[in-house]
């Protein structure tokens, strides 16, 4: 079942659709968002080594925004997405370790959306909070089948969320999503629904189904490319799946259809000439494609607009006949006179920022139709993007009042934002509808010897537990006073079993033994490239000790006591089952 929804909205008052007649029936909204994908991935633009006939047919059917911007990583840029408002805003500022948490106090498009009678699907990667308020079905969404976290380790028969349980799903994640995505849309054929649909590819690790590998293998494309162009072919035949679906239910007429990027590409490859990808505040780490479609209302076409993720939440809601009084101010523009040609292009600011921690260590940049000023963290440069789109000519010198003029505009947007951001990375749990409470490592504190099974967090398990002391923790917040059973997600052969833990739940200590035996395997290799992140295992959780938790500030650690062997383990999770009282 989905979460209860915990958040009260404010609306306006008079009636949404107007009209002298009959009034017109809401579109239907899907949204789909490719992840890692760069401009240069779609065979339209310019990229012969790629074959992308759906999105091709798309990009003829829609208006297509040829310099839209998104953010230069995934998190913020789905914060942006859906409260219309920059993402230092929203408490989001990276992608791991608590920094991709969305304020719970954000309204989300999604919640508007689902107020003013739209049933609600996302399926996919949700990655801006995997804790009970930030949860999709607190944000909005009655239905959610993915991933919360920033990483999938695993494309295979991976295990997802269903809203709050955990389901083992068969096959490729692009198709089984889109499946999914299939089921929501056949269930709410007879009433307007907005089903979003976050994939997870082309991000790494680099698996695809054989047969698209190989297609670009036999085209000379080294590993890498081929996996990468493999994994945007399969993923462009699902957006074909979804387009015939709504044709054969002829919801495609009412239905208003957008496929964008959530950030450049994640290598460097084909990306029109553009300098710099993912990560990057150049040209090429934002830029994506970005295509809409509403047969009859939009016509298809290209536009020179600047425009950027902000502007989807206002824009959206215009376009759906919604009216909203937003309690905080939102960033975004209302594209919508200019999507249905009754207001020409403008000139205005596209503002872009690393979140990386520390903060003050972060580039950013800004640009309107004619330059990018670029603040590294060592120069601050000017391009004149009419005659060097590429940036290769730092132009500072040369128009310096133009370089002193961005450098005020930025420097002010940048400090409002700063001073204004406020980190989500207190966990808070114990709410009355929360049944359990899992706490990944990845979101923990780690000291002495243990570490990553990665360089990087997301989807990683903690090993090397062979120093007696070493623990991790986590800091949470807990809403209500409640008693809990702890269980940990871990792997231990039977050679390292007998090792001496211990619990701590601020001043109470509880003791466990790692005594029941679990090994651990890898999944079979089905990596075209080696990998960066930790390798996917399996895993077992086994119940250690029951403990009552006070409300509060919490401080929940695992700490070795007592090494029984050589290695005491290796630590995915741990979760805590809300008791019956």
């Amino acid at each position: 079942m989905p979460i209860p929804n915990i958040k009260t909205i404010c609306f306006l008052s008079f009636p949404l659709w107007t009209g002298t007649a009959i009034a017109q029936p809401k579109p239907n909204v899907v949204f789909i968002l490719a992840d890692d994908m760069g401009w240069g991935d779609v065979n339209a633009n310019g990229n012969p080594l790629i074959d992308t006939p759906v999105l091709n047919r798309l990009a003829q059917q829609s208006l297509s925004f040829n310099r839209f911007y998104a953010c230069p990583l995934s998190a913020p840029t789905r914060s942006e997405i859906f409260t219309g408002r920059y993402f230092l805003r929203t408490g989001v500022s990276s992608v791991s370790q608590g920094y991709e948490n969305m304020n719970p106090k954000e309204t989300t498009m999604a919640e508007i959306m689902k107020t003013y009678g739209y049933s609600t699907g996302c399926f996919g990667k949700w990655h801006n909070g995997a804790y009970f308020q930030q949860h999709p079905n607190h944000q909005g969404f009655d239905e959610f089948t993915g991933f919360l976290m920033g990483h999938l380790g695993y494309y295979y028969d991976a295990i997802y969320q269903h809203n709050d349980e955990e389901i083992k799903s068969k096959g490729y994640s692009t198709d089984y999503f889109t499946d999914q995505a299939l089921d929501f849309i056949q269930k709410n054929k007879d009433k307007p629904f907005f089903c979003y649909v976050p994939y997870n590819v082309p991000h790494s690790p680099f698996q695809v189904p054989e047969k698209y590998f190989r297609k670009y293998k036999e085209k000379g494309l080294d590993n890498e490319l081929a996996c990468i162009y493999g994994m945007v072919e399969n993923m462009d035949e699902n957006i074909g799946r979804i387009l015939t679906r709504l044709e054969e239910m002829k919801l495609r007429e009412n239905t208003i259809v957008i496929f964008m990027s959530d950030n450049g590409p994640n290598t460097f490859r084909y990306n029109g000439a553009m300098k710099g990808k993912k990560g990057s505040v150049d040209e090429g780490g934002m830029r994506v494609p970005f295509y809409i479609s509403w047969p009859g209302k939009i016509k298809p076409g290209v536009t020179e607009q600047l425009a950027q993720n902000i502007d989807m939440l206002p824009t959206m809601l215009d376009l759906c006949k919604i009216s909203f009084n937003f309690e905080r101010p939102i960033d975004g523009k209302n594209l919508t006179p200019l999507i249905l040609k009754s207001k020409k292009p403008f000139d205005r600011f596209i503002f872009s920022r690393q979140g990386n921690q520390p903060l003050k260590s972060c580039e950013g940049s800004v640009r309107n139709n004619n330059y990018r000023l670029v603040a590294g963290r060592k120069d601050t440069l000017l391009f004149d993007f009419q005659n060097d789109p590429s940036q290769k000519v730092d132009v500072s010198k040369k128009h310096p009042e133009i370089r002193n003029e961005l450098v005020k505009v930025y420097l002010k947007w940048e400090k409002e934002l700063v001073s204004q951001y406020r980190p989500e990375t207190t966990i808070e749990a114990g709410f009355d509808d929360e049944k359990s409470i899992t706490l990944p490592v990845q979101d923990a504190i780690l000291s002495g010897k243990v570490k990553y099974s990665s360089i990087h967090p997301n989807q990683s398990h903690t090993e090397n537990w062979v120093q007696n002391g070493d623990s991790v923790y986590w800091k949470l917040k807990m809403k209500n006073a409640s008693t809990y059973r702890i269980e940990i997600q871990y792997g231990c052969p039977v050679s390292e079993i007998g090792s001496q833990f211990q619990i701590r739940l601020n001043s109470i200590n509880l003791p466990f033994t790692m005594s029941e035996p679990f090994d651990s395997e890898i999944l079979p290799d089905r990596d075209w490239i080696p990998r960066t992140e930790s390798v996917e295992r399996t895993w077992s959780w086994n119940s250690v000790a029951t403990g009552k938790v006070e409300s509060g500030d919490l401080i929940l650690s695992i700490k070795l006591l007592e090494k029984h062997n050589h290695n005491a383990g290796m630590i995915k999770a741990i979760r805590l089952v809300k008791l019956l009282q």
